[in-house]
């Protein structure tokens, strides 16, 4: 059985999740400048693993509210992506990571496509947003292990820097 929502209500609820997508971008290009990179990334990718999960077994008013979660988090993390790119890539290599990293974002993005369309045959939104959840956590872990070591690294590197020359 399928709710008769009107089209301008379905609009507005769009636009309203894709509103807390661009507020996010936004915050995260503030936060930047205060908090180390690497924090703003696990941060980012916790709350993405936590909206999804919170989307694969939410129904009504509380799916709204954890899609637009999932969509800050989606969003807040382009922007941190580009911001590792920028920091930490060599002026002469930027302009082709760059273009790698949009290649294979648009490569997988047709991928999941086809995926998405498999899954929900197989399952429904459920298993898709299941599915989605699980690759969210892989993410979170393997962005945990990397912001274990950029903490350890940049922590040496105060170190070594803070000691008076001889």
């Amino acid at each position: 059985m399928t709710a008769d929502i009107s089209l301008l209500l379905v609009g507005g609820i769009t636009t309203a999740i894709f509103l807390c997508g661009a507020v996010a971008q936004l915050t995260v290009g503030r936060l930047v400048e205060r908090i180390p990179l690497y924090l703003l990334f696990i941060t980012v990718a916790v709350l993405l693993f936590l909206g999804v999960a919170w989307a694969a077994y939410a129904t009504g008013v509380a799916l709204l509210f954890a899609l637009a979660v999932t969509l800050a988090a989606i969003y807040a993390q382009v922007t941190v992506n580009d911001l590792v790119i920028a920091r930490y890539t060599a002026d002469a290599w930027r302009g082709r990571v760059y273009a790698v990293r949009y290649f294979l974002t648009f490569a997988v993005s047709g991928a999941a496509v086809s995926l998405i369309a498999i899954l929900h045959g197989s399952g429904g939104f459920g298993l898709v947003l299941a599915t989605t959840a699980v690759i969210a956590f892989a993410l979170m872990v393997v962005t945990a292990v990397i912001t274990l070591l950029v903490n350890g690294v940049e922590r040496r590197t105060r170190a070594v820097q803070a000691q008076p020359a001889e």
